[in-house]
């Protein structure tokens, strides 16, 4: 059952709204926001957003920029309006609302939030008090436009990113977590698609809420659109699954790989199709699910995927990398099929965590992240640098391939077809332009928080080794880049803090272009929330987008993560 519920505005000294004449037979529902009398003069916009089985604790830090996306209903209006718009049908339940007062620029003045049973009361009272912080202000070039920045629509403008200028477009949550306490969140894999962007990850309810997949669309201004949520079956409370997903989208046609922690069954591998737009509306960017594919693995060996760069594509079709039994391991990705054998191996025998890779028309390449396994070294591989090498410790392994190799010849016992470069480090991820690959790791020089390596196909050494800070106190614990043209973006996360950092001249010395510290955005939210979550980065000619998550396990009242876009003209 749903209640239409009109708004209009009762002058007094605090501003009154009164949403709800009653229709189709329903009652009438009242939600009354109270603002200090001092801010009423300066206000110009509310905003108002239902968010459907959240809690204040959860929703109150997300308002420090407004009213964030991901809410059930959202309405705005000018506090001058004779009569509010409809705030729209939502169902009968238990909600969140949240209210922001905005001046002419978007600043955020006041704001408040109450949790109600729409179906139990007759009005919901919400005390909004004053923002400490000035936070929400559109940037230059940007308007406010129904409690909203808009960007410019001129590509000539830094506002839209001319020259890499890094001006935030748009920002906003991830999707609300639909379980509790305890929630185990995937790493996110983020792709660029005609409309925008595609982010996805997984969360799985230890609480008994299942486990679901989420496909969030995002527009090229950095508007989240309508969500998919299925669900993933055969997971169990206790299946520990917080490794990534891997995501690959070429035109409207996109694949996403899982793994499956042994349940009721054996461990697996799992294959989604899924088309990048709506079959009702193309242009609309709302992703249309396709078909589902299991390949259980023939042991009960634990299967698990990297974050970020899981899978790629090369002109033979889609990869997917996982680490299985402690070994790097390779396969095709089949949208007829599912993830299928035969695979190969690499990074060493034994001791292998991590696996990421990447691939273009000219070449594979593939890294693992373990310690030991190494088997003695044959033909033209090399050290990574000249940093010594703890046997002990973790270690970085490189493999650089023609394109066209087969899968099956890859193979970690034997070091074929070569062996790999071996540098220090216990997280990486790693990107292709040409025959250039760059790998982004933990900081392992003065001064840097994170270190990169640009190495050319055929070499054992990098051609370009430098990186860069990431401001706050602590560790670099993830970080992603992707290249687009011959532009390097970089994401890198630790606890409190993220930091996106532009490079030029990716193919040969790289150059740094601009950079961002998202804690210093203010329209970014909830950036001090943020633990031993993952990232994931990925470019068009005129965007950058990064998507990152909170945690690898939530507390009751954290968000699953956030998005950010930023204009980056090449």
């Amino acid at each position: 059952m749903a209640s239409k519920l009109p708004m209009r505005i009762v002058r007094a000294l605090a501003v009154c709204l009164l949403f709800g004449a009653a229709c189709n037979g329903n009652r009438e529902i009242g939600l009354e926001i109270t603002v200090p009398s001092d801010l009423v003069a300066t206000t110009a916009w509310f905003e108002v957003g239902a968010f459907k089985d959240a809690t204040c604790a959860a929703v109150a830090p997300m308002l420090t920029n407004g009213v964030p996306e991901g809410a059930t209903a959202r309405v705005a209006f000018r506090r001058e309006e004779a009569a509010g718009p409809k705030f729209g049908d939502i169902p009968n339940g238990k909600y969140a609302f949240a209210a922001v007062a905005r001046d002419a620029e978007c600043g955020v003045l006041a704001r408040g939030c109450r949790e109600t049973d729409v179906g139990a009361v007759s009005k919901v009272a919400i005390r909004m008090d004053a923002a400490e912080d000035d936070t929400g202000r559109c940037a230059v070039g940007a308007s406010c436009q129904a409690a909203k920045c808009v960007p410019a629509n001129d590509n000539a403008d830094p506002s839209v990113g001319a020259g890499c200028s890094l001006e935030l477009l748009g920002a906003g949550p991830l999707v609300n977590s639909a379980g509790g306490q305890g929630t185990l969140v995937s790493a996110p894999a983020i792709a660029a698609t005609t409309t925008g962007f595609m982010i996805v990850y997984r969360e799985l309810d230890p609480n008994g809420g299942g486990a679901r997949l989420i496909l969030l669309p995002i527009d090229s201004s950095g508007g989240a659109l309508q969500a998919e949520k299925p669900g993933l079956p055969d997971r169990c409370a206790n299946s520990d699954e917080t490794d990534g997903v891997g995501l690959v989208v070429k035109g409207e046609e996109g694949m996403i790989a899982l793994a499956r922690a042994p349940c009721s069954g054996k461990p697996a591998l799992e294959l989604l199709n899924f088309k990048t737009t709506s079959e009702a509306d193309p242009g609309l960017g709302v992703p249309t699910i396709g078909k589902f594919y299991v390949s259980s693995s023939p042991n009960d060996v634990r299967v698990t995927l990297g974050p970020a760069r899981a899978s790629a594509l090369r002109p033979e079709g889609g990869l997917v990398v996982f680490t299985e039994g402690g070994v790097g391991r390779i396969a095709n990705m089949d949208p007829a099929k599912g993830i299928v054998g035969p695979n190969g191996s690499f990074g060493g025998t034994k001791g292998i965590t991590d696996a990421w890779v990447t691939a273009n028309d000219k070449v594979l390449a593939l890294l693992a992240v373990g310690v030991g396994g190494l088997p003695p070294s044959v033909g033209d591989a090399g050290v990574g640098d000249d940093e010594p090498i703890d046997p002990n410790e973790p270690q970085l392994r490189l493999l650089m391939l023609p394109s066209n190799t087969p899968i099956t010849s890859i193979n970690a016992a034997e070091n074929t077809p070569r062996a790999p470069i071996t540098f220090p480090g216990e997280w990486g991820s790693i990107a292709t332009l040409g025959g250039r690959v760059i790998v982004l790791s933990d900081g392992s020089g003065p001064g840097r928080s994170v270190t990169y390596r640009a190495f050319d196909l055929g070499k054992g050494s990098p051609a370009d080794t430098s990186g860069f800070s990431v401001e706050g106190a602590g560790k670099v614990t993830a970080g992603d880049v992707a290249i687009l043209g011959n532009r390097a973006y970089f994401a890198a996360l630790k606890q409190g803090a993220i930091a996106l950092h532009v490079y030029d001249n990716a193919s040969t010395t790289l150059t740094p272009r601009s950079s961002v510290s998202f804690a210093r955005e203010s329209r970014i939210s909830a950036i001090n929330t943020v633990r031993d979550g993952r990232i994931s980065v990925a470019a068009t000619p005129s965007r950058v987008a990064v998507a990152w998550t909170t945690a690898k396990v939530l507390g009751g009242n954290d968000p699953a993560g956030g998005y950010a876009v930023f204009g980056c003209t090449n």
